[in-house]
């Protein structure tokens, strides 16, 4: 799977960096969260029953499917990483 998508003319943007939680993302059900200026539909890029991700949470987004961001859990002990 790539990480880039095709926009417009031909124009290809990289789905990947940081965003920050904002409708909580629970195992294998969608939230939603902000990356870019922008609030992106999400799920966990490798879904776990147990992972809950609260609002305010850091993710690390890892790609796209169709307009839904595929995102991991950062973890909150690394604090040069800024939303």
């Amino acid at each position: 799977m790539s990480l880039t998508t095709v926009l417009g003319n031909s124009k290809e943007r990289s789905f990947s960096g940081f965003g920050r939680v904002e409708r909580t993302i629970n195992g294998y059900y969608s939230g939603r969260v902000y990356f870019e200026a922008t609030y992106w539909p999400a799920k966990l890029q490798q879904p776990q029953k147990t992972c809950k991700l609260s609002p305010g949470s850091r993710v690390r987004v890892m790609g796209r499917e169709g307009l839904t961001l595929l995102v991991s859990p950062v973890q909150e002990d690394n604090l040069f990483l800024r939303v």
